[in-house]
């Protein structure tokens, strides 16, 4: 395959997780390029579930505090359900779509009960938020944090909403990041940061973090891996086979064996169906 170079190399707390599951998969989800210049994306009902879930809360966290619950929340999630029903959502009968349908109606009701989103909140901006890792050079962190909470004296609580199931590891580096993020591009100091887990529980579970300087060289230390990667043009399958559980389903769509289901324009990714 021919591994093509781009000037900035951008370090986000999923291409890591992906180029430590395997550097082929980073490379398919991050680097690649087809024919019409764009990125692929292999859909799954998973993903859509938490796209949906995210889009609808985060939707209505840059609303006025006024405006915030003026139309039920559980309507906004149907339409933006819409947007990804069917193959469009990963989703290969109308059982699996319902199954994962009821799962996010069920977190919004979460949602909705908790006085955790009638709190104020910080209103998040569109665009990535970005740090530059090292100094004279393109290697940059992004990241979009999922709620900031206004506490009592003015500081930040970092919530990061979890639609999974599974606990994140007292290891991630999900949170530690967006406190980096957020240290260097907001203007008030982050007091609190939690991961709210959607599917179970009504509010945020506190995760208690170090400094941002004890977090930097270990973010630091595998970006240079990336880019060591990036400027050898290595990202061979984990495996050593090529088809890894990882990548595969990304070789699948260079091998003509997922359908193509169009364009995404948001994203600017070309979408593929892979039952």
């Amino acid at each position: 395959m021919n591994f093509q170079r781009y000037d900035n190399i951008w370090i986000s707390y999923s291409a890591i997780s992906d180029f430590e599951a395997c550097p082929r998969l980073y490379y398919f989800r991050s680097i690649y390029r087809n024919a019409n210049n764009r990125r692929i994306q292999i859909v799954n009902p998973y993903l859509s579930l938490g796209t949906v879930v995210h889009k609808t809360l985060e939707d209505m966290g840059r609303l006025p505090e006024k405006e915030k619950f003026k139309v039920p929340l559980k309507e906004k999630f149907e339409e933006n359900w819409q947007l990804l029903s069917g193959k469009r959502g990963g989703f290969d009968s109308s059982e699996k779509e319902e199954e994962f349908k009821k799962r996010g109606l069920e977190m919004i009701s979460r949602t909705e009960e908790s006085e955790m989103l009638k709190k104020k909140n910080y209103k998040l901006a569109d665009d990535l938020l970005k740090v530059r890792l090292f100094k004279d050079e393109n290697v940059i962190l992004v990241g979009a944090i999922d709620w900031v909470e206004l506490l009592s004296n003015g500081d930040f609580h970092i919530i990061d909403f979890k639609t999974g199931r599974s606990q994140e590891s007292k290891n991630s580096l999900q949170l530690p990041i967006y406190l980096i993020l957020a240290s260097y591009n907001f203007n008030k100091p982050v007091k609190k940061t939690s991961y709210w887990y959607l599917d179970r529980d009504t509010s945020p579970v506190s995760f208690e973090l170090n400094s941002v300087q004890d977090y930097i060289p270990i973010i630091r230390e595998k970006a240079r891996k990336i880019q060591q990667a990036k400027n050898n043009n290595d990202f061979s399958c984990k495996s050593g086979n090529g088809r890894c559980f990882k990548c595969r389903e990304y070789e699948a769509i260079l091998n003509d064996e997922a359908e193509y289901l169009g364009y995404d324009e948001k994203t600017n990714k070309d979408l593929y169906f892979l039952p």
